[in-house]
């Protein structure tokens, strides 16, 4: 399952990611991990980059420039919970140990607002 297809399913994300609000996150996620983009989402990711092509691997790191109230806890949030739940990272770990992925926040008044995002929002499945 590649994360649009989370994003999509009501059993997984999708009650919190809906509307129209969220396409121009659909189509940076897709940039980010190297996936098909629907020709709206490409004009989306030409407009954001300036870019003509794209790769269509999944890039290693992804660097954003957003303003205030853009979603980025809410989309950092859901790529943090998507890795650490449908990725296999056993190849990486030696016998009996434990993966962590980690969330960072400038400070901690910005930590609280994205771990709420996780789990009240993302992981709560009421």
């Amino acid at each position: 399952m590649n994360i649009l297809a989370a994003l999509d399913d009501p059993k997984i994300f999708a009650r919190h990611f809906r509307g129209t609000s969220w396409n121009a996150w659909r189509a940076f996620l897709c940039a980010l991990f190297g996936l098909p983009m629907s020709d709206d989402q490409l004009a989306i990711y030409r407009q954001c980059t300036e870019r003509t092509d794209r790769s269509t691997q999944a890039a290693s790191e992804g660097w954003l420039c957003c303003g205030r109230r853009a979603g980025k806890s809410f989309a950092l949030a859901l790529i943090a919970v998507f890795l650490a739940c449908f990725r296999d990272w056993r190849s990486f770990l030696s016998p009996g140990e434990v993966a962590t992925v980690m969330v960072i926040s400038a400070d901690r008044r910005l930590h609280r607002g994205c771990g709420a995002v996780r789990r009240d929002r993302v992981l709560d499945h009421r």
